[in-house]
């Protein structure tokens, strides 16, 4: 992922989950559970990365204790 560029690193995996999320209409129970699961760990990650971006927040690295 550092290989891409950092607008995409932070709307790819928002869209990858909304994508999945449309998916589960046409899915079975078993693979709707798991591609619910992976789309709210894709919209997380990327809203995560979006608001460290947007909001020069840092990380858990760059605040000490």
């Amino acid at each position: 992922m550092r290989i891409l560029r950092p607008e995409l690193r932070c709307r790819l995996p928002i869209v990858a989950g909304a994508l999945l999320l449309i998916g589960t209409l046409w899915a079975g129970t078993i693979l709707t559970w798991l591609m619910l699961m992976l789309a709210f760990g894709l919209i997380l990650d990327g809203v995560t990365k979006w608001w460290e971006r947007a909001g020069g927040t840092g990380n858990l690295s760059s605040h000490r204790q």
